[in-house]
């Protein structure tokens, strides 16, 4: 049913090192940071899942093996954000006024959407370390909510404003309330940069890979994740919480709470490329990861699946043609 998606999938394999100590090397060499600071493991090849209606239609490539998820972990972090919503621990829109934050107006709401501009040093590395939002060192500050700036500084210190709230570390906490509640399994990990430790001495886990460390999960783990989404939390995450993870950011109305929107789907992206995508109005959620548009591959999918619902369509009603 998906075998030209499967093909275009495997096919289309970035042209990056599996080493990832070498890769990362590479891509830091021109950053103002360019040291790999947390542990790293070789990357499969081209693989993926689709399911449909919570059943698995397509599979490719090694969908078992864990890999690093790089950014798919911010949206990971956005989920322990809803368990500390949910418990009564925060606020999305009272200002975090603690620790690094005391004194700012920087809100939880700031740190989810990627706006808050905070300026700092996080764990020895300046919040400029982080390219990726194109921010200079002396850029104006901006009042929070201003401007959307990608950085995972930033996001490392909404995981390290959590595991304070929380008190204990975020991997632990993830795999009792959400990874083993959906089945997950074991084989994945949350991990910190070396360095990133409290006071108390719980690692700080990252909200991606840029250096290292990272959310490290199968594809068929991520779609297990996606589908907690999809599904309405299933009693593991608040509904009320996935609504507000899907509302637009101002600054950025292509984004939400830590999750990309785009039409009637949402979905988690990390370097690689790495996709998980999810579409309620199908019942869909895709991984596809190691592929160079791995949005072509969705693409190339929900053609196929609507051709196919098309064609049963036909038949049952026995008003046309099933196709040659």
């Amino acid at each position: 049913m998906t075998e030209t998606a499967v093909a275009l999938a495997l096919a289309d394999e970035p042209a990056l090192a599996r080493d990832m100590v070498a890769w990362l090397t590479l891509t830091l060499a021109d950053e103002p940071w360019p040291h790999v600071l947390g542990d790293t493991i070789p990357r499969g090849g081209p693989s993926g899942v689709v399911w449909m209606g919570g059943e698995e239609v397509a599979a490719w490539g090694d969908p078992d093996r864990v890999d690093m998820c790089f950014s798919i972990a911010k949206s990971v972090l956005s989920t322990v954000a809803g368990l500390a919503w949910a418990d009564g621990l925060l606020e999305l829109d009272r200002p975090v006024d603690r620790w690094e934050l005391a004194g700012t107006p920087i809100t939880w709401r700031h740190l989810l959407t990627q706006t808050s501009d905070w300026r700092g040093e996080l764990f020895g590395l300046p919040w400029w370390a982080d390219p990726q939002g194109r921010q200079r060192p002396a850029a104006p500050l901006e009042p929070p909510g201003a401007r959307f700036a990608y950085n995972d500084i930033r996001t490392n210190l909404l995981s390290l404003c959590l595991t304070r709230l929380f008190g204990r570390g975020l991997d632990d906490l993830l795999r009792e309330r959400v990874m083993d509640p959906i089945g997950a399994g074991d084989g994945w990990s949350w991990r910190g940069l070396h360095p990133m430790r409290t006071e108390d001495g719980h690692v700080v886990v990252t909200g991606g890979s840029h250096w290292g460390g990272g959310l490290w999960a199968s594809a068929r783990q991520l779609a297990r994740f996606g589908l907690l989404h999809l599904r309405g939390g299933e009693g593991v995450v608040a509904p009320e919480w996935l609504a507000l993870q899907r509302e637009p950011t101002p600054a950025r109305p292509a984004y939400g709470l830590m999750w990309w929107l785009q039409d009637r789907a949402f979905y988690a992206s990390g370097t690689g490329e790495q996709l998980l995508w999810c579409d309620p109005a199908r019942d869909l959620v895709a991984v596809v990861r190691w592929a160079r548009d791995p949005f072509a591959v969705v693409r190339a999918v929900e053609d196929c699946l609507f051709d196919c619902e098309s064609v049963a369509e036909r038949r049952s009603r026995g008003t046309g043609e099933a196709g040659t």
